[in-house]
């Protein structure tokens, strides 16, 4: 009895084993290849210097009076506002006045958030803004968070 027992357990690992084996044998053959472009093919990553510099700031008037709060203007918040800040935006009048080079030049420095200022029509916001006109600010874009 042990003897038909032990045969057993045999023929069943054996059988076990080739049904290892042949499921990694299709496993195998199901393994794709991928094709890597040879290193002079490869295209440049994203951020090198092969990328064109941003325009240089054109020279702006320099802002009379305290900074404003431009996170009054619809999509800028607090880091487009630091960003702002630290290219000598601080006023409505700055950007009421951005002539198309200006606008151009500050847009390229705004990194994930280009592209935001024609969207979001900050020129149109800041004059109203500027102006101290709460009433078309509210109707052309919606309520102040604050007092202007």
């Amino acid at each position: 009895m042990q003897d038909q027992l032990l045969t057993w357990i045999l023929a069943g690992s054996i059988v076990l084993l080739l049904l290892l084996v042949a499921l990694r044998v299709l496993a195998l053959r199901r393994r794709r290849v991928i094709v890597l472009p040879r290193k002079e093919e490869a295209p440049a990553p994203v951020g090198t210097a092969e990328q064109e510099p941003p325009p240089p700031l054109p020279a702006m008037k320099p802002a009379a009076g305290p900074p404003d709060d431009l996170r009054l203007i619809k999509g800028i918040g607090p880091k487009l506002q630091a960003m702002l800040n630290a290219m000598g935006v601080t006023r409505f009048e700055q950007i009421a006045a951005w002539t198309p080079e200006e606008l151009a030049a500050i847009d390229a420095r705004l990194g994930q958030f280009q592209g935001r200022p024609g969207r979001d029509r900050w020129q149109e916001q800041a004059r109203l803004l500027a102006a101290g006109d709460r009433k078309a600010f509210e109707r052309a874009h919606g309520k102040l968070g604050g007092e202007a």
